[in-house]
């Protein structure tokens, strides 16, 4: 018996020691980048799947269950995630650990808005050099919490780095090709003023940073005139935000008598379906470069 008793002792301390991490991400995008860092040794799940505002989201009862049985929560911070914020602030008090990414960061190295009150954009992740920083931050987070797996969790790092490193070179390849006149973007709203600081392109949003915010008939008269003014040929939709704001800007265009066309679906605060391409970090980013670059070459 006292044998029987040693050997589900042993069975237990080893199904202990072998415990993956429970991490839970507010967004697809952190899922997905905690995930080539974390590989097999974690598990990882989003509350927020492709396709989903991160602006306008509400936690929801099973949310709240998730997080309460995470060992880590991740979110970008930098109010991208604006109703859950609240939450947010309790979870130390609650002794949720937890890293809000963009928090962490310099403030020198965010974009601020003067348009929205002086506010940072929180669209971080379309600065490779910036998700760098932040993919570290996570890294250390995790070794902090398991130790043993630190070299496995540093060699996935660089790996990543690797790739993240690659899709940068892509995106200045294409935008090289694409005429310094036609480098001027209009979207549905404002997610990718970081992308465009970083490859040299004009970025105009029919909305602000936040889907959550409504569009003035001023903003709509203001981008209409300059979209004529400038003989810009093409506008991107986004799958997360309605195509309805994207349907007014077109007829407020063509009652100007010019013709607006949709240059394509960018992916902005979300990913794609889970098993494509654009549902990964890296596959995303080069999907939304090839994107632009077709839409605006030869334009």
């Amino acid at each position: 018996m006292k044998k029987r008793w040693m050997i589900l002792l042993v069975i237990l301390l080893g199904s202990l020691s072998f415990a993956k991490l429970n991490v839970v991400c507010t967004t697809d995008i952190l899922a997905d980048t905690v995930r080539n860092i974390g590989g097999d040794r974690i598990n990882v799940s989003a509350l927020m799947g492709s396709g989903i505002d991160p602006h306008s989201y509400r936690a929801s009862i099973g949310d709240v269950r998730a997080i309460f049985d995470a060992d880590l929560v991740v979110y970008v911070g930098i109010h991208l995630e604006g109703k859950m914020t609240e939450l947010f602030a309790k979870f130390d008090k609650l002794g949720i650990q937890s890293i809000g990414v963009g928090d962490m960061l310099d403030a020198h190295e965010l974009i601020v808005l003067e348009d929205e009150g002086g506010a940072h954009d929180p669209h971080i992740w379309f600065s490779i050099d910036i998700w760098q920083q932040c993919s570290t931050f996570l890294t250390e987070q995790l070794i902090e919490m398991d130790g043993e797996n630190a070299s496995f969790y540093r060699e996935n790092l660089a790996h990543f780095i690797t790739e993240m490193e690659h899709a940068d070179e892509l995106a200045k390849e294409k935008v090289a090709e694409i005429p310094e006149k036609s480098r001027v973007m209009i979207t549905a709203h404002d997610a990718f003023n970081y992308l465009g600081r970083a490859y040299g392109i004009e970025v105009r949003g029919l909305q602000g940073i936040s889907t959550a915010s409504e569009i003035a008939a001023s903003d709509l008269i203001d981008l209409t005139n300059f979209i004529v003014e400038k003989n810009i040929p093409s506008v991107f939709v986004e799958n997360s935000v309605p195509m309805r704001n994207i349907e007014a800007l077109i007829e407020a265009v063509e009652a100007r008598g010019y013709t607006l066309e949709l240059g394509g679906e960018l992916f902005a605060d979300s990913m794609g379906s889970p098993g494509t391409q654009e549902g990964t970090y890296i596959g995303m980013f080069e999907h939304n470069i090839n994107t632009i670059y077709k839409g605006l070459k030869d334009k």
